[in-house]
């Protein structure tokens, strides 16, 4: 079995265990109640913040492509993107767009691949920084805790690390790795080779970030940040819609923990069970009950998906509508 259908079927597996332990830890009760107090006035203003999270990611796009394509054609394809990446395992819906760059626009693989890397790239970074920035006034915290999330945050400033050295000494990093799995003579186990590959993927679309103009950088990054304050915005009006009275930065910090499991390749499918599982470490470590954090995440999980999938049908149907047509 290569390691591609390995994954899956580990995700698989997690998935189904994730969700019957979550809700073997809750009533339906507790989820019709959540339901019942939910204000619909902000579900509205919700998915209008979920749509400038869109617009975002189209702006980015277009200043990754170098402006090429246009804005109404990127927004199509980025719809369609992030339908496939929320029902799909493991981020394996990112190629949906390398797909559809390909398709409608003739884009080459190498470049629709580069330019998804580097906004995943800054997508993990400005979360990082959001994250940081919540964690610091979050107060409540026990020192278990507290000890439990700076060891995380400890890991997360060794990618820092890795990020910044790959920038300027990637080359040497990917030859170091490889030599060291040659010594060890294991470096053609297909686990290892598929893993080295990915690697070499990684530092090269950081590398990527090099070739952009001071001007562009800084397009990026107001739009990557664009996206995640829209985002972040949207989780506030969700938990304020479900009646869950907490400030602003207690949403980022809590709702970071499900944003973690759909930026990192560890989705579950359609992303149940480790986005609910996310969720519900967030927001039992700000201080909400068990039940109420379990069913909130997955009502906030299936808010999403009717969003992703209006959004998704839209893209679909304009992308089709613009197909050339065939003498």
């Amino acid at each position: 079995m290569n390691p591609k259908s390995i994954i899956k079927l580990l995700t698989i597996c997690i998935t189904i265990l994730l969700v019957l332990i979550l809700f073997s830890q809750i009533k339906l009760s507790d989820i019709v109640y959540t339901l019942t107090v939910l204000n619909y006035f902000h579900l509205l203003f919700a998915f209008i913040l979920y749509s400038c999270s869109y617009f975002f990611r189209t702006l980015r796009f277009y200043i990754l492509l170098d402006k090429k394509v246009s804005l109404k054609d990127l927004f199509h394809i980025v719809c369609v993107h992030n339908m496939a990446n929320n029902i799909f395992p493991a981020r394996t819906g990112e190629l949906s767009y390398v797909y559809l760059l390909n398709k409608v626009h003739n884009k080459q693989t190498g470049e629709g691949i580069a330019s998804l890397a580097v906004a995943r790239v800054l997508d993990l970074f400005i979360i990082l920084i959001m994250f940081f920035i919540s964690l610091y006034f979050v107060e409540f915290l026990s020192s278990s805790v507290s000890k439990i999330i700076w060891i995380a945050a400890s890991f997360m400033i060794i990618l820092i690390v890795f990020f910044a050295l790959s920038l300027y000494f990637g080359t040497y990093i990917s030859l170091f790795t490889r030599n060291i799995f040659i010594g060890l003579k294991i470096d053609r186990i297909n686990v290892i080779i598929f893993l080295l590959n990915k690697v070499d993927e990684v530092i090269e679309s950081i590398q990527a970030i090099k070739s952009f103009k001071k001007t562009a950088f800084l397009e990026l990054i107001i739009a990557s940040f664009g996206i995640w304050l829209s985002m972040y915005s949207f989780n506030f009006l969700l938990v304020s819609a479900m009646n869950i009275d907490l400030d602003f930065l207690s949403v980022i910090f809590a709702t970071s923990f499900a944003i973690f499991t759909t930026v990192l390749p560890i989705q579950g499918v359609g992303g149940f069970g480790t986005l609910e599982g996310g969720w519900t470490v967030g927001f039992i470590t700000v201080g909400l009950a068990s039940d109420l954090a379990i069913s909130s995440g997955f009502i906030y999980h299936t808010i999403i998906w009717i969003y992703f999938l209006i959004l998704g049908a839209w893209g679909t149907l304009m992308l089709k509508r613009n197909e050339p047509k065939e003498v």
